[in-house]
């Protein structure tokens, strides 16, 4: 049976639907995964929210628009400068996020009122921005915040501005691809034919499904001005909130991200009769095709020819190059859901890699078939995968690198595997004829790289005790047993070493230089000179003990060490004649600190005594019946004495201002 329990998941036996190996001469359309469907409660997914697909993939792309979220700010801060996403107009998306920061009062209340002053506030920020979109989200959802007449209140206020709704908060569909789906169908029936594009060009296009990861949507437009064809509109990689408007005006869409955009290239074609190719641009024999299949739909063949035959003569000799290293390595793909099959194919033909596992996080069934189709037998194919599952596949495949996202990409490198960000790339762009030689030099730089193989051995262990294994073993019997009176590789010997030879070069600058006869005097210059000694060198450290008065030689051989009993009784008597002097020293200098400690000492013995004799006279009977007698008559007499008449309570008064007056401000009344 081709579909898989991972021993990971034995406790949710469900996964196996979602698990396949490819096997020989299988029909794979009978063993596809199960594919956007609820997560298996359990399973630690690594799925983005519904919102997240509107807002992070598709939407916050657009160069000149606020991106407004109306909920926490949590909300707007996970989707905001996550992914690299340029611009050519100074990155404007990339640097502003805009959020209600709604608040628990707000839950209870309604945040309606929150979100416009949120639009207004934004709009007044930005004066030169009229565009919008705002963005549902759970916290909003849930309590039925209606934001469409909230837009509307906005723009008959401002009057200029344009705003576009999104409402698809993160629990709407089973993963991010409901998000695509969302802001697809919105923008196709709220704004697209509500702008007039200038046309420049008898070839007009729209390029859908690019995000302009690194730049990849500056490489299509330096093709496609070559070929002499317009963009009208990019779906939505540095492009702008009216240029999707006008999108109505092409006359071909071409998709690149089938899964993210082509839910509006299917609705264009329907409303608008333009037709769809779909193309992959990531790899050099993919990137021809690409551009031949543009070129032939406009006639224009000769066009797509002249740039891939530039393109290929600047580019083929380093991919060759890259080729040769990478070959046969094996790697994992697991990514959102199209990069499988946009990179498989790529990677198997242009570099002679193996494709050995790949994962889906929003990938449908359609895209499971067209990868399963494009792969090699015993590749492994999941569907929403997680941590533990992850761990196992690497466990049995073994592979030389990994391409995904940061997040599973940090696991991987605690495993010491190299990997490669595939989902906003190390140094790209990646696509096209450029791009594929940026990819095979990240993945030849992750797999080559010194640092992963260095990672493997901790040098305070393994290498330390190789260094010297080493070393020892080049010393003869006689140089062992003399390197044991001095550690050269200890630390600290060599600190000890330092820090004597200091104290005595200061004893050495005061006594004559002793010179032999027959060597000329040393200049001036040179006595400077010779006063910086080299601590590393054997004979400085020999000359050091030459030179040293009424001290002990540094390195004392074996024959000469006391035993160490005999050292300790030799310093004792040193230490008890010092011993007061420390003492007093050291009372003196902490004087306030031992004070505070006698007394709090002296206080919790005053008050065991007096709580031990207490008891004492407790035990003695009828002693506390005659206290507690005492006590109640004492009471009776007190309120008879002062209290009941005017008189006397004014005797009181005064006896407690005196008592008042003498203990606090000191003075006889």
């Amino acid at each position: 049976m081709p579909m898989k329990l991972f021993k990971c998941d034995e406790s949710i036996p469900e996964r196996e639907k979602h698990i396949y190996i490819k096997e020989k001469g299988e029909d794979t359309t009978q063993f596809l995964p199960s594919a956007h469907v609820e997560t298996i409660p359990g399973s630690l997914s690594e799925r983005g929210c519904s919102y997240c697909g509107a807002k992070l993939v598709i939407g916050g792309v657009l160069k000149d628009t606020i991106q407004l979220i109306h909920g926490p700010v949590g909300c707007a801060y996970d989707t905001w400068h996550t992914k690299r996403y340029p611009s050519d107009n100074g990155n404007f998306q990339l640097k502003y996020v805009w959020s209600s920061d709604m608040k628990e009062q707000h839950v209870v209340f309604g945040g309606e009122k929150l979100l416009k002053k949120a639009m207004l506030e934004a709009f007044a920020e930005f004066p030169d921005i009229k565009r919008m979109m705002v963005y549902t989200t759970c916290s909003t959802a849930l309590i039925g915040d209606d934001i469409k007449p909230v837009v509307k209140e906005v723009e008959k206020e401002l009057g200029d501005v344009d705003i576009f709704t999104v409402e698809c908060p993160g629990f709407a569909g089973v993963s991010q691809s409901k998000g695509h789906h969302v802001f697809n169908m919105g923008w196709m029936t709220d704004k697209v034919g509500t702008f007039e594009p200038e046309i420049t060009s008898p070839y007009t296009i729209n390029v859908i499904g690019d995000y302009n990861i690194q730049g990849d949507t500056f490489v299509m437009e330096k093709y496609m001005e070559k070929m002499g064809i317009q963009i009208i509109a990019h779906f939505t990689g540095n492009g702008t909130y009216d240029s999707l408007r006008g999108m109505h005006r092409a006359q071909l869409n071409v998709t690149n991200c089938a899964r993210s955009a082509g839910y509006i290239a299917n609705e264009l074609k329907k409303k608008y009769g333009i037709p769809r190719i779909d193309v992959d641009t990531w790899g050099f024999d993919y990137a021809k095709e690409g551009l031949r299949k543009i070129g032939a739909f406009f006639g224009i063949e000769d066009r797509a020819e002249a740039v891939i035959a530039e393109e290929v003569a600047k580019y083929e000799s380093k991919l060759e190059w890259y080729k040769e290293r990478l070959s046969g390595k094996k790697v994992c793909i697991w990514t959102g859901g199209p990069r499988l099959w946009h990179w498989t194919k790529a990677l198997e033909d242009d570099l002679g890699m193996h494709v050995v596992a790949m994962s889906s996080k929003f990938g449908h069934q359609e895209d499971f078939e067209k990868v399963i189709a494009r792969g090699e037998e015993g590749t492994i194919y999941i569907d929403d995968g997680n941590e533990l599952e992850f761990f196992e596949v690497l466990e049995m495949v073994k592979p030389d690198l990994v391409l995904t996202g940061p997040r599973v990409g940090a696991l991987v490198k605690k495993l010491h595997l190299p990997y490669v960000n595939g989902h906003g790339y190390h140094n790209g762009p990646y696509m096209g004829f450029e791009g594929a030689v940026n990819m095979a030099r990240d993945m030849y730089n992750a797999i080559y790289s010194p640092l992963m193989k260095l990672a493997q051995y901790d040098i305070r262990t393994e290498q330390k005790k190789t260094v010297i294994a080493e070393e020892n073993s080049k010393l003869g019997e006689s140089e062992v047993e003399e390197s044991k009176s001095f550690d050269i590789t200890s630390t600290e010997a060599m600190l000890t070493a330092v820090n004597y030879a200091a104290v005595e070069s200061s004893k050495i600058e005061a006594q004559p230089l002793l010179i032999p006869d027959n060597q000329p005097l040393l200049q001036e210059n040179e006595v400077q000179q010779s006063k910086s000694i080299d601590i590393t060198s054997t004979e400085a450290i020999a000359g050091f003990e030459t030179s040293k008065i009424d001290t002990q030689p540094l390195l004392i051989p074996d024959n000469q060490l006391l035993p160490q009993w005999q050292q300790i009784g030799g310093n004792f008597p040193a230490f008890l004649e010092q011993l007061p002097k420390y003492l007093g020293s050291f009372s003196t200098e902490y004087q306030m600190p031992i004070i505070c400690f006698a007394t709090i000492i002296t206080a919790t013995i005053a008050v065991k005594i007096i709580l031990a004799v207490l008891d004492v006279i407790n035990e003695i009977p009828q002693l506390n019946l005659v206290f507690e007698l005492t006590g109640i008559g004492y009471l009776i007499w007190f309120v008879f004495r002062y209290l009941f008449k005017a008189s006397t309570r004014q005797e009181l008064a005064a006896q407690i201002s005196f008592i008042q007056k003498e203990i606090v401000e000191g003075q006889d009344s």
